[in-house]
């Protein structure tokens, strides 16, 4: 078996390449921007869950389930009606990444 040293430094290298093989596929290979989009929402979505669910855990423990459904519940409608009132203000053109074509 090999020491623990050098699995630990193979492991890290392997999940660090991971880094390293993105960087080199954005940028000799044209992805579709939904593609990418879909990604960045994949990601996202998953640091998000990640983050709620160890937050969840903890306000259910210290406040019970119906202070911790009602915040949820309170911090999602509060979320979308913020969402829904910024797009309807314009915000939804905001950052067109077409735009960018132009300025290189």
């Amino acid at each position: 078996m090999f020491p623990v040293w050098l699995q630990a430094g193979f492991w890290g290298l392997v999940g660090g390449s991971a880094l390293l093989v993105g960087a080199v596929l954005g940028y000799f290979v044209k992805i579709p921007q939904r593609a990418i989009a879909a990604i960045m929402a994949f990601g996202a979505g998953v640091l998000i869950s990640a983050l709620s669910f160890e937050l969840m855990d903890e306000a259910y423990r210290r406040g019970g389930f119906d202070s911790t459904a009602i915040g949820f519940l309170s911090g999602a409608a509060v979320y979308t009606a913020a969402t829904w009132y910024l797009n309807y203000q314009g915000a939804k053109h905001r950052k067109r990444s077409e735009e960018l074509h132009l300025l290189c």
